[in-house]
């Protein structure tokens, strides 16, 4: 019998302690990297299950010049981020003598200068596109109105409210929408809960800029700058990696609480049940859900194929069996659906011929990775680019170049291509593409690979919620167990963001193993903290 542990108290024992982490993404790599620099827990004390064959959950990356590279979508990732910060800047980088924070240099005031006269939104012209004047966002004073009195109400009285629930719909036709949905990846269904949050932690993107500059930029792929670095060190450290095992069940005891895990299952790789029991000093951190799963690519010259994407993975799964034994463990089923809402398409392209990368910087006169987003509005998906500095890929060669892109509404028809986005081929989305661009096909198409990838729950964080739908990181009355992710409630947090993972990580690391210390608060920009003086 486990005798139950008080995450209140300091631990004596972290040399003892056996540390279970189930799930592979950043919010377990955090968690393990916190373990060792913090609380002293020996590497080969803990372990990371995680069913992939490679950690980092939903930040991968991969592919060659070739076949053509892949890059799902990441976790926004922000100067503001100050447990980001202090993740990465305890890890060494792949470069030496580095960490992966200083590749992240705050802009100069030039370049923050030069920030606001970017081109952020293409809108069709008499003559083909034109660049969109986002100096002034297109707000009357009933909308800027409506933004603050958002940013002043409380989350309880906002409730399962959407967001067109709350805003006119002249709104959802400004320019500050356009920008604000396609760099956040809004809808008007969404949690206005959620959009308060993000307007409470960006807003001052708009006030300083007259524009949103939208999440900071790093020099390769999050996989490569970020999940790579952290894992090396972890392995170098010791720390025990579980790859390709499958944790079926995590039993408790009692059956009433207080609730403290005494067992593991899972399947071994090769498909055997195998069973870990814990020691009364033992520890378990499980990610509930997961935004990635289901996720199907297709081919430039085949769509995805929906009807094959996975059901839910285990990190649903072992969701579910927790909320059937309390309340207090939330409630997967309002996430777990694939909803138009949830379902987020992206798209990469790998390019042999620089004619698209000189037409574009000819277009909007923007370098490569000096913005991060550039929105079509006359696009029915809604279709926004991302066009980094090259390369993207260590390996990428110096011929070609690669950028990735997304729809809002890939469910809709094009306006070219007469059907729908989630219909369509790699080729046929990048017809689409140049066709708004009033780029000529025939040599781009020829020389270039589009994958796109169809994710049916990657916005699920955004849906509208109760408050108890998320549980708590350590759920009242538990003893060993802290949940991890993006589906555990942090108050003030927006949860699509790399923050909100390592957040929740260093949290459950201090509160399990008694370090007497709190993970900063989430950063509020001055106009929030004067706003919040009037209440």
């Amino acid at each position: 019998m486990i005798t139950p542990h008080n995450a209140n108290d300091e631990r004596e024992d972290a040399g003892s302690t056996q540390v279970w982490l189930v799930g592979g993404g950043i919010a377990s790599l955090a968690a393990a990297v916190f373990l060792i620099k913090d609380a002293d827990v020996p590497p080969s004390h803990i372990h990371i299950f995680d069913l992939h064959s490679h950690p980092g959950g939903g930040v991968t990356g991969f592919g060659d010049a070739s076949t053509g590279y892949v890059l799902h979508s990441g976790q926004q990732i922000s100067y503001r981020d100050s447990c980001t910060e202090k993740l990465l800047s305890q890890v060494p980088s792949t470069e030496v003598g580095k960490t992966p924070w200083d590749k992240h240099k705050y802009r100069s005031s030039e370049e923050k200068y030069h920030a606001r006269h970017l081109t952020r939104a293409l809108v069709e012209g008499p003559s083909g596109p034109e660049k969109l004047d986002s100096q002034k966002l297109g707000l009357n004073l009933r909308e800027r109105l409506e933004l603050i009195r958002v940013m002043l109400e409380s989350e309880h009285a906002l409730g399962r409210k959407m967001i067109s629930d709350v805003f006119h719909a002249d709104f959802f036709d400004t320019k500050f929408w356009l920008i604000w949905s396609t760099t956040y990846a809004f809808h008007p269904q969404h949690s206005v809960v959620e959009f308060r949050r993000y307007l409470r932690k960006f807003v001052q993107d708009i006030v300083h800029c007259d524009t949103s500059t939208g999440p900071d930029e790093m020099r390769y792929s999050q996989n490569e700058s970020i999940i790579q670095p952290i894992t090396r060190f972890l392995q170098d450290e010791g720390v025990d990696f579980r790859l390709k095992d499958r944790v079926v069940d995590i039993l408790t005891y009692p059956s009433s609480d207080p609730t403290t895990v005494s067992e593991i299952k899972y399947l071994g790789c090769d498909g055997s049940e195998m069973l870990v029991t814990l020691d009364p000093t033992d520890l378990v951190f499980v990610t509930l859900g997961s935004v990635g799963s289901g996720t199907v690519l297709g081919t430039n010259s085949v769509a995805p194929n929906l009807s094959s994407a996975e059901s839910p993975d285990s990190g649903w799964s072992l969701w579910y069996q927790f909320a059937q034994k309390s309340r207090k463990f939330g409630n997967p089923s309002n996430f777990s659906s694939s909803t138009p809402d949830a379902l987020f398409e992206t798209f990469t392209v790998t390019l042999k011929d620089p004619e698209f990368f000189d037409r574009i910087i000819k277009l909007t006169n923007n370098k490569p990775g000096s913005q991060p987003v550039l929105s079509l509005a006359g696009s029915n998906w809604v279709l926004s680019l991302d066009i980094r500095r090259q390369p993207v890929f260590h390996g990428q060669p110096d011929t070609v170049q690669v950028f990735s892109g997304w729809a809002l509404y890939p469910d809709r028809e094009g306006n070219y291509v007469k059907k729908p986005m989630l219909q369509c081929s790699g080729s046929e989305i990048m017809k689409e593409l140049l066709q708004h661009l009033k780029f000529p096909l025939t040599n781009i198409l020829a020389n270039s690979i589009t994958i796109p990838c169809v994710s049916p729950r990657v916005r699920s964080p955004l849906l509208v919620r109760s408050h108890d739908d998320r549980p708590l990181i350590i759920p009242h009355h538990t003893t060993n167990i802290a949940f991890l992710g993006q589906f555990v409630e942090i108050p003030d947090e927006p949860t699509l963001s790399m923050e909100y993972s390592v957040h929740g990580a260093q949290f459950a690391v201090n509160h399990l193993m008694g370090l007497k210390k709190e993970p900063p608060k989430p950063r509020k920009n001055h106009l929030v903290e004067f706003l919040d003086l009037l209440t």
